[in-house]
Order: C-alpha cells, then sequence, then structure tokens
C-alpha cells in the first residue's frame, strides 16, 4: 500500500513538472514575442527565427467595438498565415493581446505552425507511410505519406507520377473502401531448369481521390518520401 502510494505521488510529480515545462515555455514565447512586436511592429503573418528555433507569427489589429474581435482577428490571422506561408498551419494559438488606446484597437498575436513542418515533426520522431488526419482550427487535412524506392528507378518523373497514383489509392481506399486481390505468375526457365514465381496484386479503389498536393519531398536513407495533403 505504502508502496502504490509512493508511485502515485512519484507520476504526480512528473505530471507537474511537465506542465510547469510546458508553462514556463509557453510564458517565455509570449515575452519574446511581445518584446519582438513592441521592438518592430508588423501586420499579418511573419516568419522569426533564430539559431535554435523557428516562430510563426502572425498580428491582426481589430477595432474594441467590433462583435467577438478575438474570432474575427483569429480568421484574418489564419488566413494571413496561409497566404504568407504557402500553405495552411496548425496548432493555431492566440497568445497575447496589446490593446491601443489611442487608436481604440487591440493587436492580437497568434503562434502558428505550417502543416509541413507539423507532419515532418511527426515523421522524424516515427517514420512511416499511409494516410493519417490532421485536425486543424475549423478545418482537417488528409495527409498521405508515400515511399518510392530510388533503386527502383532513377527517373525522377516516373517516380513522382507513381507516388501521386498511390497517394490517390491511399487516400481513395481511406475515404471509399478498395478490395485487394492477388494473383501468383508462374515461370519456368527451359533452359536451367529453375522454377520462379512472383505475386501481383491488384487494388480496385471505389471512388477517386481529387485535389491532393505534394506537400515536401525528400530522401530518406535508399527511399524517396512523398507527403500529399488536402483539405476535408
Amino acid at each position: 500500500m505504502n508502496k502504490l502510494f509512493i508511485v502515485l505521488i512519484l507520476s504526480g510529480l512528473q505530471l507537474i513538472g511537465h506542465a510547469q515545462s510546458f508553462n514556463n515555455d509557453k510564458t517565455a514565447l509570449i515575452n519574446f514575442v511581445k518584446r519582438m512586436y513592441k521592438v518592430s511592429p508588423f501586420e499579418g503573418a511573419k516568419l522569426i527565427e533564430d539559431a535554435d528555433t523557428k516562430n510563426y507569427l502572425a498580428a491582426i489589429s481589430v477595432p474594441n467595438d467590433m462583435v467577438n474581435p478575438v474570432e474575427a482577428a483569429s480568421q484574418k490571422a489564419l488566413e494571413a498565415a496561409k497566404t504568407t506561408f504557402a500553405e495552411p498551419c496548425v496548432k493555431f494559438e492566440m497568445l497575447e493581446g496589446i490593446p491601443n488606446e489611442s487608436k481604440k484597437t487591440t493587436t492580437y498575436l497568434f503562434s502558428c505552425m505550417p502543416l509541413r513542418e507539423f507532419v515532418l515533426g511527426i515523421y522524424k520522431k516515427a517514420p512511416f507511410s499511409g494516410t493519417r488526419i490532421i485536425a486543424a482550427p475549423k478545418t482537417r487535412y488528409v495527409i498521405s505519406v508515400v515511399a518510392v524506392s530510388i533503386k527502383a528507378n532513377a527517373n525522377t518523373s516516373i517516380n513522382d507520377r507513381l507516388a501521386g497514383i498511390k497517394a490517390k489509392q491511399q487516400t481513395s481506399a481511406l475515404f471509399n473502401g478498395s478490395t485487394i486481390s492477388s494473383d501468383i505468375v508462374i515461370a519456368t526457365d527451359s533452359k536451367n531448369g529453375t522454377t520462379n514465381s512472383t505475386e501481383i496484386i491488384k487494388e480496385q479503389t471505389m471512388g477517386f481521390a481529387e485535389g491532393l498536393e505534394l506537400l515536401e519531398k525528400f530522401q530518406d536513407g535508399e527511399q524517396w518520401i512523398y507527403i500529399f495533403y488536402r483539405e476535408l
């Protein structure tokens, strides 16, 4: 009983430690963004980076008498981030509101993370292939990760085409279902009497995944990794 109680206490202390670390990191980010904004005010989205980190930020000013000012600022910040960073953003969060009494406005500061950075972070922690759903503010995205062997074909255009077809198949199979069948082809060499067999896998997908866009392509070992995405 005493041992269990000690374990529970230690677990609780670990959770508290993680929460404090998270809160400290967030407080440091808020203070950094506020200092940066006061030194060099801006409107819209902006990337601030140093040797260690990248901060994707947005600053939106709205009148104080506006109905639902935070919601209005959030929507404008999302649009500004998507335009500036040329892709949608996830992990979107309001950090601080800075009032301007003379102009009767409030500038809301937001942090976000482009979809590319978010997916690459997941992949680097645990490489995977296939489809996943990514939740973002007010929408969701499907991502399709495809691995193509570099040794299989040196032709870049063929690899790109193959990856695009496979991404569509994966996405279509996820949302519409698919039927997979296999045939065994047996070939006999009459000269040396050897027999080889090859399995051909066929997949028929119901529906068609349109609108997939290439988000990123990079080399990982002896494979090309393609990441496609589409808004749901």
